[in-house]
């Protein structure tokens, strides 16, 4: 499991909790140490509990470097602050003022406001209204090889349509974000592609095509030398193991990827 350890440490810190503080209630501190130091593989049953006591919520994605919505750095700076925190209310009212909407310029300002219009609606559950702001984010590139934004405006409408279980069209969005995809120049967001494939299988309780996405993305993100969007894949496979456990006629165990049995795995710790 490449760099898990690492990654959990990473998170650990960036959330401000202690060795002792995140191991209380999940696991002895010795094991979260050489987990940490990549020594031992956590099962999922262990990694869920550590996703939860970090409060690592699956469907909530910050992007490692955010697109600018205007020539104004204070206005990206408080977009910025805004995603990576969450706040998508805060957002929404933000991205509706009027100063904003008169500051657009450019093409790719325009599609960048359009996509955080749609995923702040998504996340405050305006229902509909999503769909058309990522619709709108797209409608300078019909037609054309879609960049990591509109790659990423696909893949949140293909998020959409798997929770409401419209599987073919969520699975048109997929094909159409990753359109091209080898004729790219690499772009860290673009790790983020695989993890919400992997997110929108899951929801639609296609176990199969969810964990090929994540041994993918998990390849892919190695082969770039990058982290970001490491911990979201290894947790949800961890959830997937969790689901296909519970239900094994999903999943059939000489089906796995040795990947997805890693997981599943309880090895003994000394």
């Amino acid at each position: 499991m490449r760099d898990l350890g690492t990654v959990i440490k990473e998170l650990r810190k960036e959330k401000h909790f202690t060795q002792k503080e995140l191991a209380a209630g999940v696991c002895a501190q010795s094991m979260l140490s050489a987990i940490e130091n990549n020594i031992y593989v956590p099962n999922s049953n262990l990694l869920v509990n550590l996703a939860n006591k970090l409060m690592v919520n699956l469907d909530e994605v910050s992007l490692a470097t955010n697109f600018p919505v205007s020539s104004k750095y204070n206005f990206n700076d408080k977009v910025d602050d805004l995603c990576n925190n969450h706040q998508y209310h805060e957002l929404l009212q933000f991205l509706l003022q009027d100063k904003i909407l008169n500051n657009l310029k450019t093409d790719l300002q325009i599609q960048a406001y359009y996509y955080y219009l749609g995923t702040a609606q998504l996340q405050t559950s305006a229902l509909f209204e999503e769909i058309q702001s990522f619709e709108l984010s797209l409608a300078g590139i019909k037609n054309q090889r879609p960049n990591t934004l509109g790659r990423l405006a696909y893949m949140s409408m293909g998020y959409i349509y798997a929770l409401q279980g419209q599987k073919k069209l969520a699975e048109k969005n997929i094909n159409m974000a990753f359109k091209h995809w080898d004729e790219f120049s690499y772009e860290e967001n673009q790790n983020v592609l695989y993890y919400l494939a992997a997110l929108i299988y899951f929801k639609l309780n296609d176990y199969q095509n969810s964990t090929a996405y994540l041994a993918d993305g998990i390849e892919f993100i190695a082969k770039h030398n990058s982290h970001y969007m490491l911990a979201n894949c290894y947790f949800l496979l961890a959830r997937l193991a969790q689901a296909a456990h519970n239900d094994n006629e999903r999943l059939e165990p000489n089906r796995r990827k040795d990947l997805f049995t890693e997981l599943y795995s309880e090895d003994a710790f000394e």
